[in-house]
């Protein structure tokens, strides 16, 4: 990567992250049934890592260069893609049985 503080160019990637940027984070996290897309601003850029800050909940996510492509995307539609796979491969299989409750 390239040394400019304000910007950095990855090479193998060919894309690069400025300061105030906005980026699309697909957090993906089966466990908890979470599949998100979250619209982040670019607050931080060094050397080997980059900082988006959430749009919304402004809860700020650390990233590596390599993340670029996979979790982290440019355009909102790939990382929408992305989500939309991995919750269709992950769906949780729900009963489709009433409880109810004894008083």
């Amino acid at each position: 990567c390239q040394e400019n503080i304000r910007a950095r160019k990855c090479d193998s990637m060919g894309e690069s992250v400025k300061v105030k940027d906005i980026l699309y984070y697909a957090r993906i996290i089966p466990a908890v049934g979470i599949f998100d897309v979250c619209q982040l601003i670019i607050r931080t850029v060094r050397k080997d890592y980059f900082v988006g800050c959430d749009k919304v909940d402004k809860h700020a996510y650390l990233f590596n260069y390599s993340d670029l492509g996979e979790v982290v995307f440019h355009d909102r539609k790939q990382a929408l893609n992305k989500v939309l796979a991995a919750e269709a491969n992950n769906k949780k299989k729900i009963s489709k049985e009433t409880f109810y409750e004894e008083y």
